[in-house]
């Protein structure tokens, strides 16, 4: 049981740091213009288009609905608690909530040479970043900790983690947002994997160990 205290507490303290940090990088960039890792960044601008649609497509809600409920079928055909499942896409819609409100906090634009997609909501943090951190990172983690054999979770594991680097690439290659909006969209959404990990051991303790 200490154990358990000890390391909700880490997750706890990480979720704090985590936030502040995309806090502070919004704070400082939001008043200023683009900065110069945000300037380099914009190389990355129309490489790969296609492939960058497919990746920002994945981390819009019809694809993220989709995978949630596969996770929760494949969960109950293992015969694990569905309720991991549950919570870490209670935390995704949480985090996108929160996400919402910061980008109205720091009312950055959008970049203007976007391609193919032209988004008119704000653009700190990325809330395809945030999405990246919290679902696919998070279900990557649950896979890697869930009952099956490594065989089997690995191939998984290795697509989740390729898509929770595209999504971040494919918002700087379809010049979506600033490299900066998509590093605070990275912390928020490790404060919230955190907190979802939180609440997870809190309801199934052996899930993530």
């Amino acid at each position: 049981m200490r154990t358990a205290n000890v390391v909700e507490t880490r997750l706890l303290i990480a979720a704090v740091l985590c936030a502040c940090a995309a806090l502070a990088l919004g704070a400082f960039v939001s008043s200023r213009t683009p900065t110069r890792i945000d300037v380099e960044a914009t190389a990355l601008r129309g490489t790969a288009v296609p492939l960058a649609l497919f990746f920002t497509s994945l981390g819009r809600w019809p694809a993220l609905l989709a995978l949630a409920v596969g996770a929760a079928a494949g969960a109950v055909a293992m015969r694990s608690n569905v309720a991991v499942v549950a919570i870490l896409y209670a935390a995704q819609v949480a985090s996108q909530g929160a996400n919402a409100l910061v980008k109205f906090l720091f009312h950055r634009a959008r970049p203007d040479a976007w391609l193919a997609i032209h988004e008119t909501d704000l653009s700190y943090p990325s809330g395809h970043a945030v999405t990246a951190v919290v679902f696919f990172a998070g279900l990557a983690l649950l896979v890697w900790h869930a009952p099956v054999p490594r065989f089997v979770a690995a191939p998984v594991i290795a697509l989740l983690a390729v898509c929770a680097v595209g999504i971040p690439w494919s918002r700087i290659a379809l010049s979506a947002h600033y490299l900066t909006d998509v590093l605070g969209g990275l912390l928020l959404g490790a404060a919230f994997l955190c907190l979802a990990l939180v609440a997870i051991l809190r309801v199934v303790p052996t899930a993530i160990r």
